[in-house]
This record gives C-alpha cells, structure tokens and sequence, in this order.
C-alpha cells in the first residue's frame, strides 16, 4: 500500500471513532417523555394540596363524585378536576434539570417555596407526594420533584395553576333559588 493510502484509510479510521464518540457522549442529553406520577388514577381517594402560604385544601372523592370537606356547600366544576386528573396526575415531565439539593430553591421545589401534592388511597396510604416549582422565566413549563428523591425535573407543559388551594377554584356556589311571591295583592275599594 502507498503511504496516501495508509494515510487516508488512518485518517477515516479516526473520524469514524470521533463520531462514535461524540455519539455515546450526545447520547445522555436525549430529551424523553415519562409520567409524573406512575400511579393508577383509580386508586386516588384522596388529594391534599399545600401552597407556599401554608393554604391547604383537601379533595375526596366518594364513590365517584369528589367533595371539598371545607367547603361542602360548594358544587364541584367538574372541568377541574378533569384537567387535574389529565394534565397534572397524567402528566409528563421530558428531562431531569438537576440532581443536587442544593439547587433546589432555584426551580422553586422546597417545602417553603413550591407547592405540594399528596395523594392517598381508600385505606389513607400515602400514594406520591411532589413538589412543583415556578422559578425562572419559563412560564410554559414547571418544576417538579417527588419529595423523597433529590432529582428535579421540569414538566412538559405548566401546570403549576393547577395546584390552587381556593375553594372557588374547584367549585362554584350553587344558584340561588328565587322565589315568587305566590300572593296576589288585592286592593281595598
């Protein structure tokens, strides 16, 4: 072989390493798509939400309608909790933003700074407990993190509004009732 030969197929043999490489090494920055919460929805009896304020609000359902303890006057919008359920519980986070505790009051994912979800079973068992975080200037995206790992992560869309602890949010007051006056008045002549 003739040494432009030997150089060429040297230095093809090169590039091709340094492409598989870069391959191997691009490979961990791959943006996926995973569930928040790996849970089944059916099992859901209880929802509690804490707000940064120290608001809580509790959500339970009975048989297959849900009721606000505080607030049983109130009639359930029912579009709440099909988003909750939808976009929050059926969530998706697409990559993992940091690993370190010490990061966390930056996407806002602390007990004091973010905002808690917990959700239990019939028998009061706790199911998943997160913490979401709107730090940043990232208003279509949020933060999350389960609260016994250290891993944050950012959700795929924002669903940070969702996690509210008014009262009006999940249910509006009922319609008043009007009644008629079924009385005639008669005037004396």
């Amino acid at each position: 072989m003739n040494r432009s030969l030997t150089y060429a197929l040297s230095a093809a043999g090169a590039l091709l390493l340094l492409f598989l490489l870069n391959q191997s090494q691009q490979s961990k920055y791959y943006l996926s798509s995973d569930m928040i919460f790996s849970i089944d929805t059916e099992s859901i009896d209880r929802i509690v939400i804490n707000d940064s304020s120290g608001d809580t609000l509790e959500l339970i359902r009975t048989d297959t309608t849900w009721m606000m303890p505080k607030a049983d006057t109130l009639i359930m919008k029912q579009r709440q909790f099909d988003q909750l359920f939808e976009r929050l519980i059926g969530g998706k986070y697409d990559m993992m933003v940091s690993r370190n505790q010490e990061k966390w009051s930056k996407f806002g994912v602390t007990d004091s700074l973010g905002k808690s979800i917990r959700l239990f079973d019939e028998n009061d068992q706790l199911l998943a407990h997160y913490i979401f975080g709107n730090k940043g200037q990232d208003y279509s995206h949020n933060y999350v993190r389960n609260y016994d790992e250290k891993e944050v992560y950012r959700t795929a869309e924002n669903v940070f509004y969702m996690l509210n602890t008014s009262p009006t949010y999940w249910g509006k007051n009922p319609p008043e009732e009007t009644t008629t006056d079924t009385t005639s008045s008669i005037s004396p002549l």
